[in-house]
């Protein structure tokens, strides 16, 4: 059984700081790039996310919400090196992209509030506990519903990449302030049948034989089946570096989310993905085309990997995250 593949692209911008005899005020970390840090209190938790408005006086007319894949690290981190404090973040550049009278927004996984220092790699426990669809659609939604009301926008735009994509389609059946979904390379059925398919696609390809494919096929379905529905409820990290929390509470098939709702949605899938295989992502279509549902636009990038990158014949990358970025924003404005 193959492992979730995990492209992470990392924006690093420095901006140099004498160097502090102890951690550096996250302000001055998180600054540079233009966002604000908040805590939203419930009775339940703290929820720390972070803003972003090019011209903070202008009236907020529409909320574009990122929801960030599986990497389990924090949005911001600082470097020490040479007696400088170096400030950056794992964020891609969308937030720059957004018009003017947008707010863009990142909601914090647990146990990641706040800045950490690169170096510090290690995953609290805390986030392993809490770790699962439930916990990261309730706390988004929660900001979304605080942010509607502080706002009151004309648009709530919720777009999730990877891991994030079923987060934002789950999120979109519960909150009704969204008003648009981007669900972008995302797993369109549940994570081990994306590891069969997988195993299937490798045999194809001639990287395993027909007989070891089929052995990865019932080593993926015995996992789910004797291990993690055994104690879905368990927080011991796996060989995967997840948890049968975890495992169990993406489960369901996404598509069952995304068929639910009658606000546009825009998928957004490449033909290159190593990490949630296109061709799952087929019976999007056609389970609208079924339904009768016409609130779909489906998008396909050829020859993109799991973060829309092209690999040109020379071996170099053709990045198209910005011009998917950019496409779906005036998609937004038409639909």
């Amino acid at each position: 059984m193959k492992t979730i593949i995990i492209l992470i692209n990392i924006l690093l911008i420095t901006f140099c700081n004498p160097l502090l005899s102890q951690k550096p005020p996250k302000k001055e970390l998180v600054t540079p790039f233009g966002f604000k840090e908040h805590n939203l209190v419930t009775p339940n938790d703290t929820i720390h996310y972070y803003s972003f408005q090019k011209n903070p006086e202008n009236t907020v007319k529409g909320l574009v919400v990122y929801v960030q894949g599986s990497d389990p690290s924090p949005q911001f981190f600082y470097q020490l090196k040479e007696g400088k404090v170096l400030p950056g973040a794992w964020i891609k550049s969308d937030y720059k992209r957004i018009p003017d009278d947008h707010m863009y927004i990142i909601v914090e996984k647990t146990g990641f509030e706040g800045v950490f220092e690169m170096k510090d790699t290690h995953i609290p426990a805390k986030y392993h506990r809490k770790n699962s669809l439930h916990h990261r659609v309730s706390r988004i939604s929660a900001v979304i519903t605080f942010l509607h009301q502080q706002y009151s926008p004309q648009k709530l735009i919720v777009y999730g990449h990877s891991e994030g994509a079923p987060v934002a389609a789950k999120l979109a059946t519960l909150n009704n302030h969204i008003t648009h979904l981007g669900f972008w390379a995302g797993n369109v059925l549940p994570d081990f049948f994306d590891f069969a398919l997988q195993s299937r696609i490798a045999f194809y390809k001639g990287t395993q034989t027909d007989l070891e494919s089929q052995e990865s096929v019932h080593e993926a379905i015995d996992y789910f089946s004797k291990v993690v529905a055994k104690d879905t409820s368990s927080s011991a990290v796996d060989d995967f570096g997840y948890t049968n929390k975890r495992w169990w509470s993406y489960a369901e098939p996404p598509i069952n989310y995304l068929i639910q709702l009658t606000i546009p949605v825009y998928v957004q899938v490449g033909t290159q993905d190593q990490s949630a295989p296109i061709e799952s992502s087929y019976l999007i279509p056609l389970e609208f085309a079924r339904l009768g549902k016409k609130n779909l636009t489906y998008k396909v990038c050829q020859g993109c990997d799991h973060g829309f990158s092209e690999t040109l014949p020379n071996g170099s990358k053709r990045k198209h995250w910005d011009t998917v970025f950019d496409t779906f924003l005036k998609w937004t404005s038409v639909k």
